[in-house]
């Protein structure tokens, strides 16, 4: 009989333990996903006052006038050069159909007017206060 009462409580020791276990299991996984919740928006606070942060640097970066400079200086580089590439077409147009000998005047001054409108184009846009202050950065 000693052994039949050993064999029910391990068996009981043995049960009650598994549905400790399922009972703890439980517990957890509805524990890891508060956690989560919570972790999801800590990490959704902290990536958008990184953001700010960014954000609020590329605008003074962007509002400085050295940069701002910079980036008209390239566009203004950028329309020259395409400028100074229709001008090269025009120029090669011109010399490989020149004018007939009447109307050469004509054409002396439609060059005239193309250089002149080279010379005017390719001065900087910049103001030359913005240029000194580039030049001295660099």
């Amino acid at each position: 009989m000693g052994q039949d009462i050993l064999s029910v409580v391990s068996f009981v020791i043995g049960v009650v333990s598994f549905v400790t276990s399922i009972i703890f299991f439980i517990l957890s996984s509805r524990s890891e996903q508060r956690n989560q919740v919570l972790l999801d928006k800590i990490n959704t606070a902290i990536q958008s006052w990184q953001g700010k942060i960014i954000e609020s640097n590329i605008e003074l970066l962007n509002s400085r006038v050295e940069i701002v400079g910079k980036q008209v200086a390239l566009e203004d580089a950028k329309a020259k050069n395409e400028f100074i590439q229709n001008l090269s077409e025009r120029i090669k147009s011109i010399i490989e159909n020149p004018a007939p000998e009447g109307s050469s005047a004509a054409q002396s001054h439609q060059l005239g007017q193309i250089l002149n409108t080279f010379e005017a184009t390719t001065k900087s846009v910049l103001p030359p206060e913005v240029i000194a202050q580039i030049a001295s950065k660099n």
